[in-house]
């Protein structure tokens, strides 16, 4: 007689969960409400009308998205990425609560480790902390680290020169207006051997900020529209502020956020099907309601969203490792 073969060893790792799968079920019928009966504004209107063709209530620039939409766009999402470095190699897989580590961007200022002085950050500045990511094996992407006072144009294209030059991990960039966009797609193109080569095997992901979850700047739409007509990775974040422009209630606040990502993701899907989206987790920013000052690194509300990622079955943004502390931990 025939046994087929059965495993019976199995490997267990204990993992935090944030939140149960009916807690997140209920936050996303609650984005599912905002984004039916609410809406969204959007400010760019070749997205509007891709809405408008898709099946959504349009009244000028306000959107309001029937839910069917929204769960199509989460099926069609693909739920894994893999970025390569310069070579064509794969070397970061994105999703299956696997976690990779990488830099920041874009800070204004510096402590510089010579001195000890607090400054203006600079091109030079860049090129060195790109050059020791690069060197670090537990780094396994790179972002611009610093706005480089000394460049007072066009300071994004040099950021990812600096980036190209110096190292060849996977990238996540950021840029400032549109046109600086396409010209950093281009270079990217370029490096890896073409358009078809960079859509084959994605080696940057393009980081978007739109204005908050309720409204969608021009800019950031027509970045993404730009990105998934190539099939480039974005990484779609509307933040939104407890108290100030959503509820001050956790629940309430991911609620809101959450609405505001899945507008990125229906976008992309509508455009491009298939096109690879990173979330962010659905993580509201918390301010000091007393000192008007928002906390960098609050914890607790990224261990909370991150587990609606993880009920879509979809790759997540978030922050780790970071501080508020104005002082050098030596």
């Amino acid at each position: 007689m025939y046994h087929p073969q059965t495993n019976v060893g199995a490997y267990t790792a204990p993992f935090y969960r944030g939140l149960t799968d009916e807690q997140c079920r209920l936050i996303h019928c609650a984005s599912l409400e905002i984004l039916e009966r609410t809406g969204v504004l959007l400010y760019y209107q070749p997205a509007i009308a891709l809405l408008k063709k898709a099946g959504c209530l349009v009244e000028e620039n306000r959107v309001r998205i029937p839910a069917h939409l929204v769960e199509w766009a989460l099926r069609t999402a693909p739920s894994r990425i893999m970025m390569y470095d310069r070579s064509g190699k794969p070397v970061m897989h994105l999703g299956d609560r696997i976690s990779t580590f990488g830099i920041g961007s874009d800070c204004l200022n510096i402590l510089d480790h010579r001195t000890g002085e607090r400054r203006k950050a600079l091109l030079e500045d860049l090129v060195d902390g790109i050059r020791v990511a690069d060197a670090m094996p537990h780094i396994d992407f790179i972002m611009s680290m610093f706005l480089p006072s000394d460049v007072p144009v066009a300071a994004d294209v040099r950021q990812m020169e600096v980036m190209l030059t110096y190292s060849d991990k996977p990238i996540c960039f950021v840029t400032y207006e549109w046109e600086g966009t396409a010209e950093i797609i281009e270079m990217l193109e370029v490096v890896v051997g073409g358009a078809e080569q960079l859509r084959i095997n994605p080696t940057a992901i393009l980081y978007l900020n739109p204005t908050t979850a309720f409204r969608h700047n021009e800019e950031a739409l027509r970045k993404l529209i730009y990105a998934a007509e190539k099939r480039l990775p974005v990484v779609y974040l509307p933040d939104v502020q407890r108290g100030f422009t959503c509820p001050i209630t956790y629940a309430g606040a991911m609620a809101c956020a959450n609405a505001g990502q899945l507008v990125g993701l229906l976008l992309a899907q509508l455009v491009n099907e298939g096109a690879p989206i990173i979330l962010n987790a659905a993580t509201p920013s918390t301010i000091d309601m007393k000192s008007l000052v928002l906390p960098y690194a609050e914890p607790v509300g990224k261990a909370f969203a991150l587990e609606m990622n993880f009920y879509y079955n979809l790759p997540a943004f978030s922050t780790g490792g970071c501080s508020d502390s104005k002082l050098l931990d030596e």
